[in-house]
């Protein structure tokens, strides 16, 4: 009955504008509109919908790169949170061979080795650059200070300033692009999978820092007193960016790395990452931050002084004996040898809610009558599920033969919350698939964007699904209502229109939660999650 209202509807539209365009017609088209109101040949109102909704737990994520269309972000620290509990998280990596292969040259010694993890930061304006361990001002020859970009800190979530302990190690299990159970299949590595670990090469407190921006590299092998710093190397991002440095244990790297006897392990990159299977760096501590890195700009570097051969020019004395211009002299030479993080990436949720307010939310959800208080985390954390209609009032509702204008769910924010997500996504949770209105409308026409108040606080989430239920309370051919849920919203949950993929991937690395009202009660709750259709309807029909 549906389609044939429609049908209606387009066939008057379309008989409007011919009588519009008939000049010698002797009613204008404002008297034609006119008369057609005067007829009460239509009618328009909206109706509250009542909803069942509760939250459900999230036991693991997807957290690896081996999807070329989808690519996520990784998420290392740690956090203690009132509402959401307790979670750690961990990155995982293989790193590469660089372009020409790894060859330390003769009587290779190690400066230093350093992992650089460039935070996500925005430069906002400049300071005085600060000696890193006197924290003085550092200055210019004329004894002015050096003037520095400042930045600040991106995708860095719960307590910024607290320290906490980060480990790194050896990784044990070696991390396969091809799932070997079926190789034609892409391998998949969920957040709760455990994995070997050897060797630590570091330990350390740490806390965010928007000024680590520069890293010092001492020279102490360059005459032969490893007493003395011969040189000091000033390394800086391209950007200036700031970025995490840990610095790992030499010795381990001098014994895998230089002296070590098979050079096959180091011919190719197939090789290499059989033979060293990449890091595995961890956050320990009760609190702290977590946040979103760039692991995909992330790299191990290797500083190095070797032996080598060289002529020097008539003026040049490079071994530093007093004469100059001689042939042959062994010299020794500073270099580095850079490691970038590539191929498989993956990471670690540590997840424990218990004490915290949503473990009973999450734990015995009442799915008959629905919550009070709904709870949507990222990251392996929560997740919102609505039913829209139950039998009883589908029916009622496909008899009315509307024809639908606009179909909203609207949720607001549970009491004042600062830090939630700014988006949040709606799907098909019983088929894991995007709505045709998130498909083939606007972005923003289907919503999930965080919306204020006057004030300028967080206050609600509302998304528009006017295909959904048209679809659904079509009374000629309906489909079959299913359940939703709502997540925090990633940017791997945009469709692949290449390959009209419309399956939503568990893919979550924002930790933000927010409490949202559920629909009880349903009494004075004018803030309760509700579905609001807006419809038209053909009188007499």
């Amino acid at each position: 009955m549906l389609n044939k209202i429609k049908t209606i509807i387009k066939n008057i539209g379309l008989f409007l504008i011919i009588l519009f365009g008939i000049i010698s017609c002797e009613k204008d088209f404002e008297d034609i509109a006119i008369d057609l109101i005067d007829n009460k040949a239509f009618s328009v109102g909206d109706s509250i919908i009542e909803i069942i909704s509760y939250s459900v737990n999230v036991d693991t994520s997807r957290v690896d790169n081996n999807d070329l269309n989808k690519q996520p972000l990784y998420l290392l620290g740690v956090n203690q949170d009132l509402k959401f509990g307790h979670m750690k998280s961990a990155i995982l990596s293989q790193v590469f061979l660089p372009v020409f292969g790894a060859d330390f040259g003769d009587n290779a010694v190690i400066d230093l080795v350093v992992v650089d993890i460039p935070y996500y930061a925005t430069r906002d304006t400049v300071q005085n650059a600060v000696d890193p361990i006197t924290g003085e001002d550092i200055l210019d020859d004329e004894g002015n200070p050096i003037i520095t970009p400042s930045f600040s800190l991106d995708s860095i979530y719960g307590n910024k300033s607290q320290e906490f302990n980060i480990t790194i190690n050896e990784l044990g299990t070696f991390l396969n692009v091809l799932d070997p159970e079926n190789p034609t299949k892409t391998k998949v590595y969920l957040s709760d999978k455990d994995f070997e670990i050897r060797d630590q090469l570091f330990s350390g407190d740490f806390e965010p820092n928007r000024n680590d921006t520069v890293l010092y590299v001492e020279r102490k092998y360059l005459d032969g007193d490893t007493n003395t710093v011969d040189d000091i190397d000033t390394v800086k991002a391209e950007n200036s960016g700031p970025s995490m440095k840990f610095l790992l244990n030499k010795d381990f790297f001098k014994n895998r790395f230089i002296d070590h006897d098979n050079s096959s392990d180091f011919l190719s990159n197939d090789n290499f990452i059989q033979y060293f299977r990449g890091l595995y760096i961890d956050a320990n501590g009760f609190d702290g931050a977590l946040m979103n890195v760039a692991a995909s700009n992330a790299k191990m570097t290797i500083f190095y002084t070797n032996d080598e051969i060289r002529d020097e020019g008539d003026d040049e004395d490079l071994n530093n004996n007093g004469i100059n211009g001689e042939e042959d002299v062994l010299v020794k030479t500073k270099h580095d040898m850079i490691f970038n993080f590539g191929g498989v990436r993956t990471g670690k949720y540590i997840r424990d809610n218990a004490g915290s307010e949503v473990y009973n939310a999450l734990i015995n959800p009442d799915k008959d009558n629905g919550e009070e208080k709904l709870y949507v985390q990222g990251a392996a954390g929560s997740e919102i599920i609505i039913d829209l209609f139950t039998d009883e009032n589908l029916e009622i509702l496909r008899n009315q033969n509307w024809y639908i204008n606009e179909a909203n769910i609207t949720m607001y924010i549970d009491g004042d919350q600062s830090e939630v997500p700014q988006k949040l996504f709606l799907y098909n949770y019983d088929d894991n698939s995007t709505l045709n209105d998130f498909k083939f409308e606007n972005p923003d026409v289907f919503g999930g964007d965080l919306e204020y108040d006057d004030d300028g606080n967080p206050e609600r989430y509302k998304f528009r699904i006017t295909s959904y239920i048209t679809d659904i309370l079509d009374s000629d051919d309906p489909i079959l209502p299913s359940k939703l849920a709502i997540k925090n919203y990633q940017s791997t949950d945009l469709p692949t229109l290449v390959l009209l993929d419309t399956i939503v991937r568990n893919y979550n690395w924002i930790p933000k939660g927010v409490i949202l009202k559920g629909n009880l009660p349903k009494e004075d709750n004018d803030k309760r999650i509700k579905l609001e259709i807006f419809y038209s309807k053909i009188n007499n029909k």
